[in-house]
């Protein structure tokens, strides 16, 4: 009988070693910002690259935290929780600083930071194309 809990292809645990997602997320910030370019709003482009590198930390960080989480054999380390819940405590601070600091153009500040989303759809597409 084969085991169906195992990992497969690019399933389970080898999604938190594959940098295929952070690719897709680094591509689709650079299209966020040449969009942006494209259309003339040069006032948004800074907003946008400062929401970009924060959505790519932020999915670096779950990557580390998940990874370093889930590497123990049969269990979950402990600080996993905690290291969790401050790395989304600083995500709130960061995301609250820039946008009340008002230095950034919020709407580009939110289109780079949508580059998280839009990287995990691209991600998702191309994982339902590879599997047909």
């Amino acid at each position: 009988m084969a085991d169906t809990g195992a990992p497969r292809g690019s399933d389970g645990a080898s999604v938190l070693t594959s940098r295929s997602l952070e690719r897709k997320i680094l591509v689709s910030a650079g299209v966020v910002l040449a969009g942006i370019a494209i259309v003339g709003e040069y006032r948004m482009l800074p907003g946008a690259a400062c929401g970009a590198a924060i959505a790519y930390g932020n999915f670096f960080l779950i990557r580390k935290i998940l990874g370093k989480a889930f590497s123990v054999e049969g269990g979950i380390r402990k600080g996993f929780v905690v290291q969790y819940v401050l790395k989304f405590l600083a995500l709130v601070a960061a995301v609250y600083l820039v946008v009340r600091s008002g230095r950034f153009d919020v709407l580009g500040f939110l289109l780079g930071l949508s580059s998280l989303f839009f990287g995990v759809l691209l991600e998702g597409l191309s994982s339902a194309v590879e599997t047909k």
